[in-house]
């Protein structure tokens, strides 16, 4: 009796390791026998699937009235066409058509009779052509095949757990992700659902992963929940999913202002919080700015981005890859329009950000920084970047980082910077809103 209630209230487990992608012609006599098959189990089970995500079923597409019927199989196409199009943002441009197929056959005897096909087609709007389902990509057939197959778990009452090995393996990123949203929006509700990746885009929340490591023949495989504790190789996939979600949530903003690292991002922000107090212009607060780590990795950023966020970027003169940025520029990954020079607001050739302040305003800073006493009277020929006059006075490299520092822990010296400081800084501000108008 104990052992009966137990089982009663287990879960059903059911396990796919390969998915029966649908067929671009199926007789549909075929599809009356084995109708009881698990989800996924067959070819003729995800077309039996199919027809009922459609609101259809086999008898219906025997009737010989339905044949003939084009409006009907168009609202089957209908249906079929807009719940992929939720789910398959690489292309919305296709829709599915379905189609029946007589053809007369003649068996030993001489005798002839009618088969009936359903022909599955994909109509590329974007394009402008149709051809057979089966004639598509394999990422796109094994995906639709998947939304048939396992929307029959939406109607399912009992308790079931789906566990999936290796899903989603032909299916590019952008389409893992697609995949990724059905789980959790379509199939999950259903039940619960366990599957295993290597992909870092089958990944959205960390929480929720469990990592197993072959730790050997005396340890075995370790399944745990700690990231901490895994090799390299192990944490790879979680590494990689980190860094995609970071870059897709930097890049949503209208406005974004590529610089080349932290300080440009504290001088800019500072300085333009003093400006917009004095009522004077400084950089829109709606622009999101964002360092790239480096000079050297301004080209990267601005040939991985390009046309695909607005962006605009900050760069001093002489930067380190600034041919490369150019050759952007050429290939139409950015507008030259969006790239705005430091230099250009100063009557020198090169110029930093640093240089955008007085030499006396910047001298202080750096001398809060590391401790000197510094004078402008110190420094070399006055025509070089500032950076430059204190490595040709004998002052070592330094983290230009520091200085910036000293103004952020600072707001005092925000307010006493100098007006030949404020208006230099307000003369970049108005160029770099103006990208943006």
């Amino acid at each position: 009796m104990a052992q009966s209630a137990i089982w009663s209230r287990l879960p059903k487990f059911f396990l796919f390791t390969d998915y029966q992608s649908l067929e671009g012609r199926v007789d549909v006599a075929a599809l009356k026998t084995q109708s009881d098959e698990h989800p996924g189990a067959s070819p003729k089970q995800t077309a039996r699937a199919l027809l009922k995500l459609a609101n259809t079923d086999v008898n219906a597409m025997t009737d010989s009235n339905f044949e003939s019927s084009t409006a009907e199989l168009e609202s089957v196409s209908n249906d079929l066409s807009r719940e992929m199009k939720e789910y398959w943002s690489t292309n919305p441009e296709l829709r599915i058509k379905i189609m029946t197929e007589p053809e007369t056959v003649s068996n030993q005897h001489g005798q002839h009779s009618v088969v009936r096909y359903l022909n599955f087609r994909v109509e590329d709007r974007k394009h402008d052509f149709t051809n057979n389902f089966s004639r598509r990509s394999s990422g796109y057939r094994w995906f639709f095949s998947f939304l048939a197959a396992f929307s029959e778990f939406e109607t399912r009452e009992s308790n079931v757990v789906i566990l999936l090995d290796e899903p989603g393996l032909t299916l590019h990123a952008k389409a893992q992700r697609d995949f990724l949203r059905f789980i959790n929006e379509r199939l999950a509700p259903a039940g619960q659902v366990v599957y295993t990746t290597h992909s870092p885009f089958m990944v959205d929340q960390i929480e929720r992963v469990r990592v197993v490591e072959d730790r050997g023949e005396d340890v075995g495989s370790v399944t745990t929940s700690e990231a901490l504790e895994v090799g390299d190789d192990s944490a790879f996939p979680l590494q990689a999913a980190l860094g995609y979600d970071l870059t897709q949530n930097l890049f949503i903003g209208e406005r974004n202002l590529l610089v080349e690292g932290p300080s440009d991002l504290a001088f800019l922000d500072l300085i333009s919080r003093r400006l917009r107090d004095l009522e004077r212009e400084g950089v829109d607060e709606r622009w999101r700015i964002l360092p790239a780590g480096g000079s050297s990795n301004v080209p990267a950023f601005v040939s991985l981005l390009g046309r695909k966020v607005s962006v605009t970027v900050l760069l001093d003169s002489g930067t380190e890859g600034g041919g490369k940025v150019e050759a952007a520029m050429n290939a139409n990954k950015i507008d030259s329009e969006r790239i705005v020079l430091v230099s250009s607001v100063l009557e020198q050739k090169h110029a930093d950000i640093e240089d955008l302040f007085s030499v006396d305003d910047y001298i202080a800073l750096y001398n809060a920084a590391f401790g000197k006493k510094l004078k402008a009277k110190d420094l070399s020929n006055h025509h070089e970047r500032i950076l430059k006059r204190l490595e040709n006075s004998g002052e070592p490299k330094f983290d230009h980082w520091r200085p910036a520092e000293v103004l952020l822990r600072d707001p005092a010296r925000v307010e006493k910077l100098s007006d030949a400081t404020l208006a230099n800084f307000e003369a970049l501000a108005q160029k770099i809103n103006a990208t943006h108008a």
